[in-house]
């Protein structure tokens, strides 16, 4: 039988964001499976490690035919660091959805037809799937902005704003 959840290749800066929001620990609530690359966290401090891997995240090793084909984008992409390179060749490698917040990271994906999307969608994903609340989700993104999480302004405020009208209607709903 084959898998049906989505798989996605996770970087450094959507693990940060989860735990500095406080929600990468419900990502397991989500039907994804997610993969990092191993170097990513073997550099990780904050959030340590061991929570990366109890949040259900999983470190992927670059076999050496991709640390070469990594090692051929790495001078073609100078901006990126080895991680974001490393987390975009296995992405590729096993046809998983990239799941970044890094611009340069998305632009390169985007040119090779990689689909990516970053924290907001995951966010998202589980205000949509009820992994949390809205009022949940609103919280844990403005403790994300306040630890400078580099978010497009706009949509973060859109983005706060409905989860504000739907936690206003349901708590509307609930009166009733």
């Amino acid at each position: 039988m084959m898998d049906s959840r989505l798989r996605c290749m996770i970087d450094a800066s959507v693990i940060i964001n989860l735990h500095h929001g406080g929600v990468l620990k419900d990502i397991t609530g989500l039907p994804f499976d997610f993969l990092t690359p191993d170097i990513v966290l073997a550099e990780h401090t904050n959030p340590p490690p061991d929570e990366v891997l109890r949040s259900g995240i999983r470190a992927g090793e670059l076999p050496d035919v991709l640390v070469q084909q990594a090692a051929v984008l790495a001078p073609q992409n100078r901006k990126l660091s080895i991680q974001d390179i490393f987390a975009f060749v296995l992405a590729r490698h096993h046809r998983c959805l990239l799941v970044t917040d890094d611009g340069r990271l998305r632009t390169l994906a985007g040119r090779q037809v990689t689909e990516c999307h970053g924290t907001l969608w995951i966010m998202g994903e589980m205000v949509e799937r009820g992994v949390l609340n809205p009022a949940a989700a609103c919280t844990a993104l403005g403790i994300m902005l306040v630890k400078n999480a580099r978010l497009p302004a706009a949509e973060c405020e859109e983005r706060q704003k409905a989860w504000r009208e739907m936690q206003d209607s349901t708590l509307t709903a609930n009166r009733e």
